[in-house]
């Protein structure tokens, strides 16, 4: 049957033995779903002193994906991230499986009642922060999604000098830079696309409503002086034609979907924020090294009440 796989679970003793100084953590979507990964990899690996490795096979064998998305490449290239990639013996090995096309709801019920420390695959469990992750003290490979700051809040630094764009910018973005860094930039993110095509998207998060951006842009401009909005969209021409702002405002529309860390360094350059419930606009707020900068973030990250999304947000961060 298709997409079926043939698997044999190995024994206790490997489980437990995997690689002992390496952590791979998986990759797979968008590029702010990249950073998260990263960063959650990244911090176990310092805190034990091991090597970090990452595994790009999501993007080669889950086509069905890009049903609903656009596609979204390996975009930590283009970032002064370690760039350390796992060979499939590798993941194989810490996976403690042997697989072919691995079908991921057997894996998860195979190590879901587990705890973290008898495992060497690892998926997440919950959507806000787990700390026992970061009791691993062994070799590991995470899958998942892992958006929160708590993961890897002890190596700030390192995270903020990793992710600085090391692809030099085209002269248009540079010319754009230049603007945001002159005013008092206020980045605006619209996120569309995908939460509108994909069902499961839409149901679990859905989109901002135009309401949550008025109130967000009435309360900047109670509190800055002289603010320019800078409006990134997966969706500029809905953007463009349902925001309007009775100040200063561009529209930045020049950098296509595979250029999308172009906008993100754009983001980092403003001084303020109002974001989507998207981790794209969340690292480009986190990111800004504006330390009196205003982020507002949307009262509620998914649909339902049955999500809990309380460690996703900085403390700091304002949420309407």
């Amino acid at each position: 049957m298709e997409g079926e796989a043939i698997m044999t679970v190995m024994d206790e003793d490997h489980l437990s033995r995997g690689i002992p100084s390496t952590i791979i953590v998986q990759l797979m979507g968008g590029l702010g779903n990249q950073l998260f990964q990263y960063a959650v990899g990244r911090s176990i690996a310092k805190m034990n002193n091991f090597s970090l490795k990452l595994d790009l096979s999501w993007f080669r064998y889950h086509p069905r994906w890009f049903k609903y998305h656009p596609y979204r490449p390996y975009s930590l290239n283009h970032f002064a991230t370690l760039k350390d990639i796992a060979s499939l013996a590798e993941v194989a090995e810490l996976r403690g499986l042997t697989w072919v096309h691995l079908k991921e709801k057997l894996l998860h019920k195979v190590h879901v009642d587990r705890p973290y420390s008898k495992q060497t695959m690892i998926r997440e469990r919950i959507v806000d922060f787990d700390p026992e992750i970061l009791q691993i003290s062994s070799g590991a490979y995470l899958s998942g999604y892992w958006q929160s700051e708590k993961y890897f809040k002890d190596i700030e630094e390192i995270i903020r000098k990793e992710f600085t764009v090391i692809t030099p910018p085209d002269p248009e973005n540079i010319k754009i830079a230049n603007e945001i860094r002159e005013t008092e930039g206020v980045c605006i993110h619209v996120r569309r696309g995908d939460y509108i095509s994909d069902p499961k998207a839409n149901q679990s998060l859905g989109v901002c409503s135009l309401d949550y951006y008025y109130r967000s842009i009435d309360y900047i401009i109670s509190r800055v002086e002289k603010p320019h909005f800078y409006i990134f969209s997966d969706d500029p021409d809905w953007s463009q034609q349902h925001i309007t702002i009775d100040a200063p405002t561009t529209y930045i529309r020049n950098n296509p979907s595979d250029k999308n860390y172009e906008d993100l360094r754009l983001m980092t350059y403003c001084k303020h924020f109002i974001i989507a419930n998207s981790s794209f606009s969340w690292w480009g707020a986190w990111l800004s090294p504006n330390r009196q900068k205003i982020v507002v973030a949307p009262v509620r990250w998914f649909n339902g009440a049955h999500y809990n999304d309380d460690d996703r947000l900085p403390k700091e961060w304002i949420r309407l």
